[in-house]
């Protein structure tokens, strides 16, 4: 039974391919077609521009530097029950607390190997970029 259908569609089929006859098209088509490729506007490049500029970038690392700062200068102050105090005339209060900040071994071992694992991938996600978008030929 199917084998009937098959052979019934395979004489539609090419009863029909017969009757058609092929097609050319115009003599300027390909004048036209190249006509509207040309028409068409080129992409403009592509210009990176951060979501954060410059500018904003030193002003947030400003605001962090001077709340650490302040914090650093006023510790012994705010301790104290004292008012909160602006002035910085404390630079030897400044130096005590950096000479008596101490990592653990284990700490500054992971933020050297982290360190590393981070300039480790920027190299390999820069050379990989420099690869894709400047092909040397």
């Amino acid at each position: 039974m199917k084998n009937r259908e098959d052979k019934n569609i395979d004489k539609l089929v090419a009863s029909l391919v017969s009757e058609t006859s092929v097609e050319s098209p115009s003599v300027d088509f390909t004048a036209k077609v190249m006509s509207g490729v040309f028409a068409v506007e080129k992409n403009k490049a592509f210009i990176y521009k951060p979501a954060i500029s410059k500018k904003a970038w030193l002003i947030i690392f400003g605001i962090i530097i001077a709340l650490f700062a302040v914090l650093i200068f006023n510790t012994q102050s705010l301790s104290e029950g004292n008012k909160f105090d602006l002035t910085f005339s404390y630079l030897d209060k400044f130096a005590k607390a950096v000479t008596t900040f101490q990592f653990s071994s284990l700490t500054a071992n992971i933020l050297f190997a982290a360190s590393v694992m981070v300039f480790i991938q920027a190299f390999l996600l820069k050379t990989y970029l420099n690869k894709k978008f400047h092909k040397h030929a």
